[in-house]
């Protein structure tokens, strides 16, 4: 395995004697090739920041994790950071949590990963759960499936091409041209799998994925690599029978398009796994938090029903909350949520108003005014830590009636217990939020 350096978020990386500055030092050649990656546009410069302390150039790491492959067989982890004391295996474990409940990721075996977090980089986790589920699926056994052939043959077989045949059997008349299917393990799904094992032998991997890596691809040893990727992507059907593709097909699928899923998309000499942190937490909250509503509630994700202003007929500035809560009958919006990837310290009243953002809240009050009337709650979610493990005891009012909380997720908490609710939410609700409030007990999430 290559040698792999684990950072934070916005964590500094240097060369030479740039740990002086509190900078993680990486080899000068794997330096200049992330400063290059930075000043691309639309590459690296997402997730790295080209910066300076102390006359010492450095790069600063963005809200991204995930890892990032250098050509010079270097891998660089970057984790996410919520809280201060949040060990390298705890924050793989966190983000490997929030990735399986995201519409594309929920193939990762979270059990088996939690026990790899504590001592496999993201990167060899990733592979070995990829060939883990090819190794499921050889046990099962290769899909076959017909495939259309030409030849010349010394057998009739499927369907005589007339002018290919005039023209190379005018006198080898023993033999005949035609067009035929056969049935054969050479198809699109197999194809993929056995492309994506082979771009994997371009890694320095740790010894016990290198040799599993080897003994797969040898069961591909007799199917042809994809010739078309993205042709063979968009034409696999999964057909009946074939439930046993799904999760290696996930993982192939990623694999070939570079690792990327946001960023570097289509680097050849990276292979990259990153992914941006708002994002990621704004999908993870948005597919966990119906386990912390009772079920006449439902979550609304990305609404945009509202413009900010009208210019003329046209509706000008859209307004797109995280989350609206609504009910079911009669259909209607009981609570506006936003979520935010920042690290909210609850002690810091006075110094910084919590680490609060101004802008956040004129963009709440918006929320408040066109999806609520100006009258119900409003909610700020941010990543829980030690340092906010509780809801901010009292709430921001925009007036009498429009009402904004502040309150942790606790990302790795049990279903049904990561909203933290403020202790006095039952006597700020409506009526109909009110009743149900008190039929949740403190345990369940709502207090």
């Amino acid at each position: 395995m290559g040698e792999v350096i684990s950072v934070f978020e916005y964590d500094l990386l240097g060369s030479g004697k740039a740990a002086s500055v509190g900078a993680k030092l990486v080899p000068p050649q794997v330096f200049n090739y992330l400063e290059a990656l930075s000043l691309a546009s639309n590459q690296g410069s997402q997730f790295l920041k080209l910066t300076s302390r102390s006359g010492f150039k450095l790069l600063q790491v963005q809200n991204y994790a995930g890892m990032l492959s250098t050509p010079h067989g270097f891998q660089l982890e970057i984790l996410p950071k919520v809280g201060k004391n949040l060990t390298a295996a705890n924050a793989r474990q966190t983000l490997l949590t929030m990735l399986s409940h995201l519409p594309g990721f929920r193939h990762i075996q979270t059990q088996q990963a939690t026990l790899q977090a504590q001592r496999m980089p993201l990167l060899e986790i990733f592979i070995n759960q990829f060939l883990h589920s090819v190794s499921q699926l050889l046990k099962q056994g290769l899909r076959s499936d017909y495939v259309s052939k030409q030849g010349n043959l010394a057998f009739m077989k499927g369907k005589l091409m007339l002018s290919a045949q005039l023209r190379h059997n005018a006198v080898n008349r023993h033999k005949f041209c035609v067009d035929y299917d056969d049935y054969m393990p050479d198809c699109a799904a197999n194809r993929l799998l056995h492309s994506a094992l082979d771009k994997l032998l371009s890694l320095q991997l740790s010894s016990d994925n290198q040799r599993w890596l080897y003994e797969l691809r040898f069961a591909f040893d007799g199917i042809p690599l994809s010739r078309d990727i993205e042709r063979d992507i968009n034409n696999l059907r999964l057909e009946r029978g074939m439930a046993h593709y799904n999760e290696p097909m996930a993982w192939a699928q990623l694999i070939l398009r570079g690792m990327s899923p946001s960023a570097l998309q289509g680097n050849t000499k990276a292979i990259s796994l990153l992914f941006p942190m708002e994002a990621v937490f704004e999908s993870f909250v948005a597919q966990t938090l119906p386990d912390e509503l009772p079920p006449h509630l439902k979550v609304l994700p990305q609404a945009a029903t509202y413009s900010l202003v009208k210019h003329g007929l046209k509706d000008c500035f859209k307004l797109r909350p995280d989350l609206l809560i609504q009910s079911h009958k009669p259909v209607q919006t009981e609570m506006v949520m936003d979520t935010k990837w920042k690290l909210v310290n609850s002690s810091q009243q006075t110094k910084s108003l919590y680490g609060l953002a101004q802008a956040d809240f004129y963009q709440m009050f918006a929320y408040g005014q066109k999806y609520l009337g100006g009258n119900g709650e409003m909610y700020l979610i941010y990543p829980a830590h030690d340092d906010f493990s509780q809801p901010i005891a009292q709430h921001f009012a925009f007036s009498e009636t429009l009402k904004l909380w502040v309150v942790p997720y606790r990302i790795m908490a049990k279903r049904g217990e990561r909203m933290m609710w403020p202790n006095d939410v039952s006597c700020t609700m409506s009526p109909k939020l009110d009743r149900m409030a008190a039929s949740v007990s403190y345990s369940g999430g709502m207090r």
